[in-house]
């Protein structure tokens, strides 16, 4: 018997096992913020709060996610302000809005 996965389980999985290129220029380095174990609690708790069924989906996922918004929280579109105010997510991030 196969078990699917929630698409929360599979973004989860997704964005907590990236893998690094380690075959950069020299003087490049990638910044990975999913390291980060306030990022990885905070989607995992959005992607599970939100997404967790497998119905189909269209993943949208945006580029140049600003310094106070998905730069920080690492979701698309959301600031930490947003992510409490609107997603009802506590977090310990600065509370800076996006412009």
């Amino acid at each position: 018997m196969s078990i699917t996965q929630t698409f929360a389980q599979k973004a989860i999985s997704y964005f907590l096992n990236l893998e690094m290129p380690s075959d950069l220029l020299k003087g490049i380095t990638v910044l990975n913020p999913y390291e980060n174990n306030s990022v990885k609690e905070i989607v995992t708790k959005f992607f599970l709060k939100y997404f967790d069924d497998s119905q189909k989906r269209i993943f949208i996922l945006g580029i140049n996610p600003g310094r106070f918004g998905g730069g920080i929280t690492c979701i698309s579109f959301t600031d930490p302000v947003a992510l409490e105010a609107f997603c009802g997510i506590k977090n310990y991030f600065d509370k800076k809005t996006e412009l």
